[in-house]
């Protein structure tokens, strides 16, 4: 790892979070010449980054939030089979955000998210390169593309207008034939609905392995490691101080607060809380499916993910609002398992475990990359939702040109915290 030179008042550096982002935050710190501190209450890519759909997803830049999609929450309160559902005990909690999120879902935001979404997509593949080749885990990744179906035509032309858009910004797709389809996937019934061939995106063959693999390079070349939970911070024109649950005081030059939809419990000790909720997501990994896939094949229709892993083959999505601290509802789970079952009717469902993870969401669907409006020694980069895994080496590239004191490879201004305000 060729180091380069550090900010002349900055040396050490904690990362808070050791997820995709954090992970990636931590390595290209150390690559910099900084000394680096990683903290987390769990192993490096063990959270999140571990039972995502592990999909690089790069032409997905639409927003989550559009006109008209508010007037389907009725819908997701009550039907646990959908493939967004809301707890109606908890939904309470969550109108603030869903406040937000209806005030960015205009034509105007849809326009300004899709571009600012498209700038960090354009860059996640040349990143992914990069940290991938000097970590030794380019072997984790497939080049393959990836594909996605709707069960009509109708749901298709609803979505025209996102193809649209990724036309407009440079990203490829294309239609699939139904003996293309058949050649490419054998055995998948699509319910004589759409086809799409993303070229661009790509898939890792175990995300929790891969960020692992992330963090202990930057381990090895002299970065630390501590298993532990952050609860109380402060900063000064000195540096920054940490308190952990165990004990620990820790002081560092400089801090990066990258802990995924935990990353508020830092935040409102140093500026204010952000709209970031947790939207949770499941998976059920088949060791044996009897089935192998050479491409992962996304059901939009249904809001799942069949991947081809190490380890099996992974069924994950399943997206739900819950409080953060509310017990796991593995139902989600069994629910994909019975749609992968109907699009792949030779599917093998014997060995299965079930995992739950908490994805990151701002309300405008886009990530928080930025130093803190009031200290000039912390820096932000959390609330990627779904596209953790795919930002997080060029979240990383940009947080260390942020603490560097140079400007980043590209224009940031639209991932900055105080944008709500």
């Amino acid at each position: 790892m060729t180091s380069v030179k550090t900010q002349a008042d900055t040396r050490h550096v904690v990362v808070i979070g050791a997820g995709t982002v954090g992970s990636s935050c931590a390595w290209n710190l150390k690559k910099a010449g900084f000394d680096v501190t990683v903290i987390d209450p769990e192993l490096p890519g063990q959270t999140t980054s571990y039972g995502n759909a592990g999909i690089i997803s790069t032409s997905h830049i639409t927003p989550f939030s559009y006109p008209g999609v508010t007037s389907e929450i009725p819908g997701w309160l009550f039907d646990p089979t959908g493939p967004l559902f809301i707890r109606w005990l908890d939904f309470p909690g969550f109108i603030p955000w869903f406040w937000k999120f209806w005030r960015s879902g205009t034509s105007k935001h849809v326009n300004w998210s899709c571009r600012a979404q498209a700038r960090l997509m354009h860059h996640a593949v040349s990143d992914f390169d990069e940290i991938l080749a000097d970590t030794n885990s380019s072997h984790m990744r497939k080049e393959r593309g990836t594909i996605t179906f709707y069960d009509s035509r109708a749901e298709f032309d609803k979505d025209a207008w996102k193809y649209d858009i990724k036309d407009e910004l440079g990203f490829e797709w294309e239609l699939l034939s139904p003996s293309e389809l058949s050649i490419m996937v054998p055995g998948l019934d699509n319910k004589g609905g759409v086809a799409v061939y993303n070229p661009d995106w790509q898939f890792i063959l175990d995300p929790g392995k891969t960020t692992a693999m992330i963090a202990q390079a930057c381990f090895a070349a002299g970065g630390n490691w501590i298993q532990d939970r952050v609860t109380r911070v402060e900063t000064s024109d000195q540096g920054v101080s940490l308190v952990t649950e165990s004990g620990r005081q820790i002081t560092a030059d400089a801090l990066v607060v990258a802990a995924g939809v935990w990353s508020n419990q830092i935040v409102r000790q140093l500026d204010y809380k952000v709209p970031l909720a947790p939207k949770r997501g499941y998976h059920s990994m088949i060791a044996d499916a009897g089935i192998k896939l050479d491409y992962p094949v996304m059901s939009i229709s249904r809001g799942f993910v069949m991947t081809p892993m190490n380890d099996g083959l992974r069924i994950a999505g399943a997206a739900e609002f819950a409080a953060l601290d509310a017990e796991p509802n593995y139902d989600r789970a069994k629910i994909l398992l019975r749609h992968a079952q109907e699009y792949l009717p030779g599917l093998r469902c014997n060995d299965v475990s079930e995992w739950l993870g908490q994805r990151p969401m701002m309300a405008d669907s886009i990530p928080v990359i930025s130093p803190s409006p009031s200290r000039t020694n912390v820096f932000y980069a959390f609330g990627h939702g779904h596209y953790g895994l795919t930002q997080g080496p060029t979240t990383g590239k940009i947080i260390t040109a942020m603490v560097c004191g140079q400007e980043p490879a590209m224009d940031v201004s639209d991932y900055r915290f105080d944008r709500f305000r």
